[in-house]
């Protein structure tokens, strides 16, 4: 049985597993096949995709998704909400993951799980479509390897949720964190100032009780070279890349930089 190949497979998830860092593409509005061609040949090994802020119709979000899977980037959906028509509908879709914005409860964690895990563990309906490759397969083992490769991961951005850190990561199904720390300085009345010392040290007490507990984790601040990147990893952290920054953000940056020697 075991060296039956799997029906469902998360590459990122596996590398979090081994102890390999995972890099991070963040995605909104760009749910083009020439995003996850350029991400995929960049070396990136996951796509965030956005859907807090801004609307994405479903049939190009479910295309984007597939497309993804089949360029083996791991895609993990940011959501604004645990609800079960959100988060069963997106991993039906072939999510890969699903990332919680303003992760602050317990009570958001466990509702979270109940959606994205088969029974026993969850209570998430069975339906074969994208997230199987539109595939038959064995029912009793998809869902048991399911249950294992969907990544949960939580966004901490407010003080509230990094009060409630550790109890949050207590849930042996959460697999990674990562910060929002520009509303995380908001909450903390330092808004736009996500730098401040205040809001680093919250981060960074986040990032302690992670490493604790063996959550995969991104830095409060993230690495300016390579040396720095070395730092980091040697500290226990994994999750890195522009999980911060839209594509349009980057596009401004390079399209300036290649206008800077006309001006």
């Amino acid at each position: 049985m075991s060296d039956l190949p799997t029906f469902i497979n998360n590459p990122a998830k596996n590398r979090l597993k081994s102890g390999e860092p995972v890099l991070v593409f963040n995605v909104f509005e760009a749910l083009r096949p020439s995003i996850i061609k350029i991400v995929k040949q960049a070396g990136y090994d996951m796509l965030m995709i956005e859907t807090e802020h801004v609307l994405h119709d479903e049939y190009t979000l479910t295309n984007f998704i597939i497309s993804a899977r089949d360029n083996h980037l791991s895609p993990l959906i940011t959501v604004p909400t645990a609800d079960r028509l959100v988060v069963s509908r997106l991993l039906d879709a072939g999510a890969l993951g699903i990332n919680l914005c303003h992760s602050e409860t317990v009570e958001q964690v466990e509702e979270l799980v109940r959606w994205m895990k088969y029974p026993p563990i969850g209570e998430r309906a069975l339906a074969m479509g994208a997230n199987v490759d539109y595939q038959i397969v064995d029912a009793e083992r998809y869902c048991r390897e399911s249950n294992q490769a969907t990544m949960l991961t939580l966004k901490i951005e407010s003080v509230k949720g990094v009060e409630n850190a550790e109890r949050l990561m207590a849930s042996e199904w959460v697999d990674g964190i990562v910060f929002g720390p520009g509303d995380l300085a908001a909450t903390m009345g330092h808004h736009g100032q996500w730098r401040h010392p205040e809001v680093l040290a919250a981060m960074e007490s986040v990032i302690e009780i992670a490493r604790a507990r063996s959550v995969a984790v991104e830095p409060a601040e993230f690495p300016t070279d390579s040396a720095e990147y070395g730092r980091q990893r040697e500290r226990g952290i994994q999750i890195f890349g522009q999980t911060r920054e839209t594509e349009y953000q980057l596009l401004r940056d390079a399209a300036e930089r290649a206008l800077a020697q006309y001006r």
